[in-house]
């Protein structure tokens, strides 16, 4: 799931460069070769490449409402698999179902895609100012069209890589905002700190393992999931079957 919505947002950050080959690299000055002087101050290169951005940036965004109907589909998929995993913890534990409403779901899923949102269509527009910023003082320096260029399209990684971040991040703090909500929900006070323990793994959350922690009185940097690209989770401490606020279903 977590790979599925890195490859759609990635997707996203793909049309921005594919953009930037489409307008950007057009426009690189190139009318006198290889020698980039004087002589593109007087031809107006900078209003032309500015301008090639500006096209470059508005083919790339276009209208949002397909990137809002992505992340709504993956916002009901962790949702999905977050509650899955939680009953399956609690049948394991108790032997029955439990159920207790949830109305704070929607909030929860509605401020994550709109924060979501907010950071796709973030992408290109950091995208573009930094490189328009690297383009402008490279010709300035007089470098080669074909140095131009090879910048150019040796850039089309960080959209990319920006993307991915963006995307494993936030699926990270939604499941651990899901994790929390249906924990306490239920009465469930404190958690244990677990993880993946590879060699990605933060060294400060590889010392946490297994330690007790209480919902509202989480570590310095956040309880699981929300640090930045934090992939720890929180094991319940349950309490007693009597002392479950829930509903019992045998």
């Amino acid at each position: 799931m977590e790979n599925d919505y890195v490859s759609a947002v990635q997707l996203y950050a793909k049309r921005m460069t594919d953009a930037v080959e489409r307008y950007v690299v057009p426009a690189l000055p190139s009318r006198r070769g290889d020698d980039l002087g004087g002589q593109w101050e007087r031809d107006g290169w900078y209003t032309a490449l500015e301008q090639a951005f500006l096209d470059a940036l508005a083919a790339a965004t276009g209208s949002e409402e397909s990137m809002r109907a992505v992340i709504t589909l993956f916002a009901d998929r962790v949702n999905a698999f977050n509650a899955g995993q939680f009953h399956k913890i609690l049948r394991a534990a108790y032997g029955v179902d439990v159920f207790k409403s949830e109305p704070a779901l929607g909030p929860i899923s509605t401020v994550w895609e709109a924060e979501n949102l907010r950071l796709i269509k973030s992408i290109p527009t950091q995208y573009v100012e930094g490189l328009q910023s690297k383009v402008v003082a490279a010709v300035q320096r007089g470098e080669t069209v074909a140095s131009l260029t090879k910048q150019v399209r040796e850039s089309y990684d960080v959209p990319k890589k920006r993307a991915e971040l963006i995307a494993r991040d936030q699926i990270g703090k939604l499941n651990g905002q899901l994790t929390e909500y249906r924990q306490r929900n239920v009465g469930v006070d404190e958690y244990r700190w677990r993880g993946v323990l590879d060699a990605r793994e933060r060294d400060e959350h590889v010392g946490r393992e297994g330690d007790k922690f209480r919902w509202d009185s989480p570590p310095a940097d956040g309880n699981p999931g929300q640090p930045i690209r934090c992939r720890c989770w929180a094991e319940p401490v349950l309490p007693n079957l009597d002392d479950l606020d829930a509903l019992i279903v045998h």
